[in-house]
């Protein structure tokens, strides 16, 4: 398949625009107060294999695509400059080795998505899920790990906000545990 048959590759590559007419630049540069506004640009930053209902004309990731995206340094490239948006946005920033750390926004940006609820956290899900199909699993395993402990600090449990089995699951770290009476005993090294 040719560049012209995939939308996102030459959105990707700076010769397209969205369905809105927006540049990939004119996302990276919205502010804090635009990206929470406005709900259909997520998905042309981290297409998914599945539509979505809030923007049904986005595009998808097929098997061909996600070919075509590990052929392109420029298209890998511009993927994590939008992860990056995203994380500025969220309260945190990648280092570059894809280690992730509070942003001086934290305190403020974090209660986007460290909270019960909230749309951002549906948001983080689609992104965790196509860095992963788009061969950014490490760092889709390192933006969960960085999520997760940050909800756990905050004083939240995991139950408390149900969007964290998702983001396991985009990762592909959800594993039933089955616990047996012996996980209940207390450890007879540790009995004095």
């Amino acid at each position: 398949m040719t560049q012209s048959e995939h939308p996102w590759i030459n959105f990707y590559q700076h010769q397209a625009t969205d369905h809105r007419g927006r540049t990939l630049i004119d996302i990276w540069t919205m502010t804090f107060d635009e990206l929470e506004k406005h709900h259909d640009f997520i998905q042309w930053l981290f297409p998914l294999p599945e539509p979505s209902p809030v923007n049904p004309e986005a595009p998808l990731l097929s098997p061909d695509i996600i070919a075509a995206i590990h052929q392109h340094f420029d298209v890998q490239s511009n993927l994590l400059r939008s992860f990056d948006t995203m994380a500025a946005f969220w309260g945190f920033h990648r280092s570059d080795d894809n280690l992730l750390q509070r942003s001086s926004h934290f305190a403020n940006q974090s209660k986007k998505w460290c909270c019960a609820n909230d749309h951002n956290q549906l948001r983080i899900t689609r992104v965790l899920k196509c860095l992963n199909l788009t061969g950014h699993l490490e760092l889709a395993q390192n933006t969960c790990e960085f999520l997760l402990s940050e909800i756990n600090n905050s004083g939240l449990s995991f139950s408390q906000v149900p969007s964290t089995t998702f983001w396991m699951d985009a990762i592909g770290t959800v594993e039933e545990v089955e616990l047996t009476l012996e996980d209940f005993q207390p450890d007879s090294a540790s009995i004095s």
